[in-house]
């Protein structure tokens, strides 16, 4: 195996078959942004003559001789093995010290183990690979620490993931009964899911922001969600669920005359005693059901008195590479969570996930504190009950090559 330096294209036509876990960071799209903005290198990782690994790193300037690299989540390597990856990050960081590295940072986008829907570590799973921190430490990389929070700077260290190349039922059947309930309930509701266009991309990041600001969580400024939108707008699903409370009134009133008209039939067979014992059984679910319908129409026309016809619910952007669909931001108007329209719009990207030939359905960040204290708890549960598995990511790790100048460098306020 060698490492050398490779082109643009090559870069490209190695992520197109790629088919292993990927970041966003190293998606040709946030290459296209990122080389603009920033001094891009490209490696990659031959056997003979086949690429079967890439790095993407780009480097900041300081102090004019010196350069601040990050790998941007990677590497990548195709058939994964941990003795690809140390021999890999020895020849990125020989060429990081020729290219004047001060220090170099990984987050690696691969997986340290691997625990269930609780947060409980799954001890067994072959998938666990706890050797990743000592191959990084070997290489005298220091480890941020396994956090439990989210750090602005850093990625966020867990990630909650249901497999989606089954059928739907069986996707449903994986749900806990409170989120398969919330899920059904949206499909007998006039929901629609609208994709929202770049002129728009304001509206999202409103309910985003308020949502944000409601439930407590670090702020992410307006204008990163905003060049993240750009830059993913190729491979990503910017979509507002919304709902016409006239239409579903509508659909409510018909489907109350049908309990009415059941009702009707039942009686008037059984006054003329042809009533069957089943039938008769029926007429208390079907007044059950009259009496739901009711209630349901008040409440609609309480939403339309208070809020209008036309209620959009919630937003969420998705983004999708070769792999997987991943849940990246959302937000939502608390006081319309009678429609469930996050679970609805949840469950439609599941949909087109798989009419993508996607494998994954990634729900994303979460910090890894499962206690019900946790600043994330509601965003833990909600996902939770979709039954995920839970995969924890190695973290952060950072090298310095040059301490002295390193630490005059920072004294300066240049890091």
């Amino acid at each position: 195996m060698e490492v050398k330096p490779i082109s643009e294209q090559e870069f490209k036509t190695f992520l197109k078959d790629y088919d292993g876990h990927m970041h966003y960071f190293h998606d040709e799209m946030f290459y296209d942004y990122i080389s603009k903005v920033n001094e891009t290198h490209l490696l990659g990782l031959f056997d003979n003559e086949t690429v079967i690994g890439v790095s993407m790193l780009s480097a900041t300037s300081v102090l004019k001789k010196f350069r601040l690299f990050t790998s941007h989540t990677g590497p990548l390597l195709q058939d994964f093995s941990n003795d690809k990856l140390e021999f890999f990050l020895k020849e990125i960081d020989q060429y990081a010290k020729k290219n004047g590295a001060l220090q170099m940072i990984h987050s690696p986008y691969m997986v340290y183990q691997m625990r269930d829907h609780d947060g409980n570590i799954i001890e067994d799973d072959s998938r666990n690979n706890h050797d990743i921190i000592k191959i990084y430490e070997d290489l005298g990389y220091n480890h941020h620490g396994f956090t439990t929070e989210l750090i602005t700077e850093e990625l966020l260290r867990y990630q909650a993931v249901i497999d989606v190349d089954k059928p739907l039922d069986d996707i449903l059947k994986q749900m806990d009964t409170t989120t398969r309930y919330n899920t059904r309930q949206t499909e007998l509701m006039p929901l629609e899911l609208r994709l929202l266009e770049e002129d728009q991309y304001d509206k999202f990041i409103d309910i985003y922001k308020e949502t944000e600001e409601r439930i407590g969580f670090d702020p992410v400024p307006r204008e990163k969600v905003k060049n993240l939108l750009n830059t993913l707008k190729d491979r990503m699903f910017l979509v507002l669920t919304h709902v016409n409370v006239d239409k579903y009134l509508t659909q409510l009133e018909a489907e109350r005359q049908e309990e009415l008209n059941n009702i009707a039939e039942i009686e008037e067979k059984t006054a003329n005693g042809t009533a069957t014992k089943r039938e008769k059984k029926r007429i208390n679910e079907h007044k059950e059901q009259l009496a739901s319908k009711d209630k349901r129409i008040e409440k609609m026309e309480s939403f339309k008195a208070e809020f209008g016809t036309e209620l959009d619910l919630s937003v969420g952007m998705y983004y999708y590479n070769n792999q997987e669909m991943v849940y990246l931001f959302s937000g939502s108007y608390p006081e319309l969570s009678f429609f469930k329209g996050t679970n609805f719009a949840t469950w439609e990207m599941i949909k087109k996930a798989k009419e993508l030939g996607l494998k994954r359905f990634n729900f994303f960040g979460l910090t890894g504190d499962f206690t019900e204290d946790s600043k994330d708890y509601g965003v833990f549960r909600f996902k939770r009950g979709y039954t995920p598995y839970i995969e924890e990511l190695p973290g952060t790790f950072d090298k310095v090559f040059n301490k002295p100048v390193y630490l005059l460098a920072k004294k300066l306020g240049k890091i």
